[in-house]
């Protein structure tokens, strides 16, 4: 084991997001660590229960209409950068770990001369590479090209003043603004992947920094819900589960939601439907033998669930590969479209298209995904090779073992 060593961590200050990476935090802390993680005040009490101790970051302020993902970091970084770095001069760890979309903390880190490692929990694709015309026509649903393009204007503007007040050098801007709005895939000097090396898209043009760890998940607090588990556990089999995510950019649509009450009407199955930010006042009453709810324990759920209907966001795809769940997935944008052609190339699950969210067509998908034993077996194969990835325990041992090698003398 390496001599316990200094190392700040940064992810986006979001209970989602916070929850799938703080076991790589814990595992470093349990091999004798001292991980500095910055996070806001809200998040106080989630970050220190990984046991690293809290370092309280600038807030965010304004967000301006239409702000993406990418615009957002951009305007952060210009706010908080300053004051990042003297918090980092003080500690001097000796890596800087952060998600893809920190661009803060690259930033700061880069301005610090300190080594860096990205932790890439979204849809990881090739620098520059471009994506299918499918994908790119997905990428922002509901948005005229026009609109896109003056967004992306926009965006392009705000990095390039950002990256001439800090005299970036490290950061790519392909890497700040890939192509796909509210994507973002920041590199460091090693990046840990959150899939396997089989499930990852053109593998074989990412060089030796890259090491696909699997998702670094752990047996969540919030997914402890009694009352709820006791009603799940009353519901029918099989059982469908139905969630457009945690965020209410992707999960305020009424008419998918609608189409499922729809394709479900007859009550020949258990389901169970989280309807995030949609107003349920508008819908009509749900079919026999479904929960509904705002947002329901996903893990609980996917363990009893036989198909699952998605956004295809990170988090549910792979927590559903790794509770051997097939997929019926409606991408809302974002890298979501790049996962729902890739899983469906990999027979992992079916990418729905508008006509397929037709109620009697719904229906349909919904049987033949439950019919479909071959699908079934290839995604608990998936979903195996994800476990032998090594997740949080393997995260760590690359870290440390990678701070200990780069330790560097630290720019004042």
């Amino acid at each position: 084991m390496t001599t316990g060593l200094d190392i700040a961590f940064f992810d986006i200050p979001y209970h989602s997001r916070l929850v799938t990476t703080l076991p790589i935090v814990r595992a470093l802390v349990e091999r004798g660590h001292r991980v500095h993680a910055f996070t806001l005040e809200p998040y106080r009490e989630l970050v220190a229960a990984s046991g690293a101790r809290v370092v309280l970051q600038p807030p965010f302020g304004y967000e301006p209409p239409d702000c993406t993902v990418n615009l957002r970091t951009i305007d952060y970084s210009m706010e908080a950068v300053p004051a990042l770095v003297e918090m980092l001069r003080a500690l001097r760890p000796a890596l800087v770990v952060y998600t893809a979309k920190c661009l803060w903390a690259a930033i700061a880190a880069e301005l610090c001369g300190l080594p860096t490692a990205v932790v890439h929990t979204n849809a990881l694709w090739p620098r520059g590479a471009r994506v299918s015309e499918a994908v790119f026509a997905a990428r922002w649903p509901g948005r005229s090209e026009a609109e896109i393009g003056r967004i992306e204007a926009r965006d392009r503007a705000a990095w390039a003043r950002c990256a001439d007040r800090f005299a970036v050098t490290r950061t790519h801007g392909d890497d700040v603004l890939p192509g796909i709005p509210n994507c973002m895939n920041l590199r460091g000097d090693i990046n840990l992947v959150y899939t396997s090396e089989q499930l990852q898209p053109r593998r074989a043009e990412f060089d030796a920094s890259y090491h696909f760890v699997g998702p670094c998940y752990d047996e969540r607090s919030a997914d402890d819900d009694p009352a709820f588990t006791a009603a799940l556990a009353a519901l029918p089999r099989p059982l469908v589960y139905a969630s457009l995510g945690s965020m209410r950019l992707y999960n305020d649509r009424r008419d998918i939601f609608r189409a499922v009450f729809e394709a479900l009407a007859e009550g020949r199955y258990g389901a169970v439907v989280a309807v995030g930010a949609a107003d349920t006042s508008a819908l009509e009453p749900p079919p026999p033998h479904t929960l509904v709810r705002p947002y329901v324990p996903q893990l609980a759920v996917l363990q009893r669930a036989s198909v699952f209907i998605t956004h295809a966001g990170t988090n549910s795809v792979f927590e559903s590969l790794l509770a051997g769940v097939p997929m019926l997935m409606l991408p809302q944008g974002a890298d979501q479209p790049i996962f729902a052609e890739h899983m469906e190339a990999l027979g992992l699950g079916v990418w729905l298209r508008a006509e397929d969210c037709e109620p009697a067509a719904l229906q349909g998908r919904i049987e033949a995904a439950l019919a479909d034993r071959d699908m079934a077996a290839r995604v608990q194969e998936a979903g195996d090779g994800l476990y032998r990835a090594g997740g949080a325990a393997r995260a760590a041992e690359l870290l440390a073992g990678f701070a200990q090698e780069t330790s560097r003398p630290f720019n004042r």
